[in-house]
């Protein structure tokens, strides 16, 4: 080899090396996802991601509701009451709302076990709820309520009847107020302070709700598919342990037996690495495809946080379970352990400071709460740190 012009033969040489060191590392990454993808359990993991978002995408097309609410009026032509069951019947997904013609047929849905309650809008309801706006003391219903039983869910449920009866409440409010302090807009009728109000109501929404990086006016989301992206962030988890596993069962049968044992650490950090951006990419994009992202910048920054913190959490376990026994008994454990800990399904207050054991906390709540994707960072330092302290430990070697 002859140096360049103006480089001497130590910079040649270091050329050299590096070159070589950089193909020696795109070999290893090559050989090792290509041995990853000849594992059928891998495949099978791959193959989950797809499945998950399938099926709860089918769900959310079924009919879901846990609680059947009968709708009638007394008066169909009352403007108000017809705008809240039109409210009612489009915004909700757990509860079930049916339409009757008659109220009587709506109580007799009740009484046959075909619905949980029935709400009759009363004759006059514009009337009873503008009452209502322009004097707080008046309390005259505008809805009978017909029940089977009084339960949680059918009194959860009325909460919605709040909130389709709070836009009613606020025209009246609204113009009230207009009659009352705006003298100017005295010749201006009643319809045409409605139509403004709806105008700049975004359409009936009094509140907007908006996070970086996402449109204000996404789809909202189903409750049904919301824990799509906790369940991945779970099955990206398992891969690392799986990968965790994997390194086990080569270990074991040597075959990374000429690999030099302080290098044993790296290898095993790469392998599992391999695992997990190839799982967490599949999972990337399945978001995607579900429309579920926050934008570039906020996926991409809890990306790297949560291969980070997964790494950590699969290179510890590892460790500590040197075993494929071990870890196989201990591996559905942790399952369930997220699944009930993290916020998949639910987010308990008193289980916040056991959610920070686990990866899938700092993934799901980064996106909203910055300072987690720190403290991820952390996590992922402090668990790497701690696998490589205790590889060192005599009995625990790498190779």
């Amino acid at each position: 080899l002859q140096p360049l012009p103006g480089c001497t033969e130590s910079a040649v040489f270091w050329e050299v090396a590096a070159l070589q060191h950089r193909n020696k590392g795109l070999v290893w990454t090559w050989l090792l996802t290509k041995r990853l993808y000849k594992k059928w359990t891998f495949l099978l993991l791959l193959a989950l991601i797809p499945a998950l978002v399938l099926g709860y995408g089918l769900v959310d097309k079924g009919d879901a509701g846990v609680l059947t609410i009968a709708l009638s009026c007394q008066d169909w032509e009352d403007e108000a009451a017809a705008e809240m069951v039109n409210s009612l019947q489009s915004g909700s997904q757990l509860i079930r709302f049916q339409v009757y013609p008659t109220e009587e047929a709506a109580e007799e849905a009740v009484k046959s076990a075909q619905a949980d309650a029935a709400w009759i809008f009363l004759e006059g309801t514009r009337e009873r709820l503008e009452a209502f706006a322009h004097g707080f003391s008046n309390r005259d219903a505008f809805i009978r309520v017909v029940e089977r039983e009084a339960s949680v869910s059918t009194i959860l449920a009325r909460e919605k009847l709040s909130a389709a009866a709070y836009t009613q409440v606020g025209e009246a409010l609204y113009v009230r107020y207009l009659r009352e302090n705006v003298p100017a807009l005295e010749g201006v009728s009643q319809d045409e302070f409605l139509e403004y109000f709806r105008q700049v109501n975004l359409n009936g929404q009094l509140f907007t709700f908006a996070s970086q990086g996402r449109d204000t006016n996404s789809r909202e989301a189903s409750y049904l598919t919301a824990p799509v992206r906790g369940l991945l962030a779970v099955v990206v988890v398992l891969a690392g342990l799986a990968g965790a596993m994997y390194y086990q069962q080569d270990k074991a049968v040597g075959t990374f037996a000429r690999v030099p044992e302080n290098r044993g650490f790296l290898l095993e950090m790469g392998s599992q690495l391999l695992i997990l951006a190839n799982v967490l990419g599949a999972s990337q994009v399945a978001l995607v495809l579900t429309g579920d992202t926050r934008g570039f910048w906020p996926e991409a920054g809890a990306f790297v946080v949560f291969l980070f913190a997964c790494l950590g959490f699969s290179m510890l376990l590892g460790t500590l379970l040197p075993r494929r026994n071990a870890m196989a008994v201990a591996l559905p454990v942790i399952a369930v352990a997220m699944l009930a800990v993290c916020p998949v399904f639910f987010d308990l207050g008193f289980l916040r400071r056991f959610q920070l054991l686990f990866p899938p906390t700092y993934f799901l709540r980064g996106l909203y709460q910055p300072q987690y994707l720190l403290w991820g960072l952390v996590y992922g330092s402090v668990t790497l740190l701690s696998a490589f302290v205790l590889g060192k430990i005599p009995g625990n070697r790498r190779i």
